[in-house]
């Protein structure tokens, strides 16, 4: 009998700390799920859902924005970057829950930066695109975005589900949880960044708790 008390009161408060974290400003232990709307450099539009930026689907790195020089102009040679952007240049976290939206304003312009203190007998470029980040403090900042060495096969994409309709929105506790979306209603979609016009993030959701049962995975 004591056991089966133990077990309740354990239970109990298992569901009351699950509730409190769902109310406070930080969802814990859960990653976001980023869903909003990509227009292409065509005009085409698309909602989309699981919004991730990566050279695949499963990356996980720190993706790094440089502040665009003022003085970045294209030169006789090619649009070369001549500052070391990791060094010299002011750089900022590219994080998707402080962003409202993401515009390339000059998609057929690509920046090459050349490292010379590399000991490669044939130095590598990597190619840049400049990107404008509007914050959600509402600051709207040119930034350079790295692609990847120059003529990789595997450069930075958007990579996301596009559906045919939003998912209504449905929160908790001020919290968004992600609605179940059937399986057969998900596109995979990997945009390259030089055929992207603009990325416009809604609010993220959450998975809905396993107590409550659901979750944001499709299912068949």
């Amino acid at each position: 009998m004591k056991q089966l008390v133990y077990s309740l009161i354990a239970i109990t408060a298992f569901s009351i700390s699950s509730i409190c974290a769902w109310g406070s400003d930080e969802v814990k232990g859960e990653r976001p799920v980023f869903l909003g709307t990509l227009e292409t450099q065509e005009g085409n539009t698309y909602n989309v859902t699981n919004i991730h930026f990566g050279k695949d689907r499963n990356s996980h790195d720190k993706i790094i924005l440089y502040e665009k020089p003022q003085n970045l102009a294209p030169g006789p040679k090619g649009n070369f970057i001549t500052v070391i952007p990791p060094v010299d240049l002011t750089t900022a976290t590219l994080e998707l829950q402080k962003i409202q939206s993401i515009s390339i304003p000059d998609a057929q312009t690509l920046w090459k930066w050349t490292n010379a203190d590399s000991k490669r007998s044939v130095k590598m470029a990597y190619e840049y695109i400049e990107v404008v980040v509007t914050w959600k403090s509402g600051s709207a900042i040119h930034y350079l975005l790295e692609l990847g060495p120059e003529n990789t096969r595997k450069p930075l994409k958007i990579f996301c589900d596009v559906v045919d309709q939003k998912p209504e929105e449905m929160k908790q506790q001020g919290i968004v949880l992600c609605q179940t979306i059937q399986k057969v209603d998900l596109r995979k979609k990997g945009a390259p960044l030089p055929s992207v016009r603009s990325l416009v993030l809604d609010e993220p959701c959450y998975r809905i708790p396993k107590e409550n049962g659901g979750g944001m995975k499709a299912t068949q």
